[in-house]
């Protein structure tokens, strides 16, 4: 059975720009696993969704629970409201929990986590 857990938080600057200037108006993530009981290693795939407040570049990194930090990608918005669908891919070989969700550094922002557990067997 597949399991997903998605949040949606709409953007609030925590760098004090100005509402205008913001480039990201929401970000979420999910995992393809909320919950995982098998075989080890299992591979999760987190999905994330980055929605344009208006015109402008975006850079984004995929951060993780184990500390690592996905390298940076760029995105376009030509326009107000358009939507990317953003992939990380995380392998995992033992019994563990954790988080990934999408960061945006510019703009000091990030998805709520998206959170899993995984029990081998």
């Amino acid at each position: 059975m597949r399991f997903a857990i998605a949040a949606l938080l709409f953007c609030t600057s925590a760098s004090g720009a100005s509402a205008g200037r913001r480039v990201v108006r929401a970000a979420y993530a999910e995992s393809s696993k909320a919950i995982y009981m098998g075989q080890c290693p299992v591979r999760l795939v987190f999905t994330g969704t980055i929605l344009s407040a208006r015109p402008g570049r975006i850079t984004f990194v995929w951060k993780r629970s184990d500390g690592r930090i996905g390298p940076a990608r760029t995105i376009r918005a030509t326009r107000k409201g358009q939507t990317w669908r953003v992939h990380e891919e995380w392998e995992l070989s033992g019994t563990t929990h954790g988080w990934a969700q999408v960061w945006i550094p510019a703009e000091k922002y990030s998805s709520p986590p998206a959170r899993f557990q995984v029990r081998c067997k």
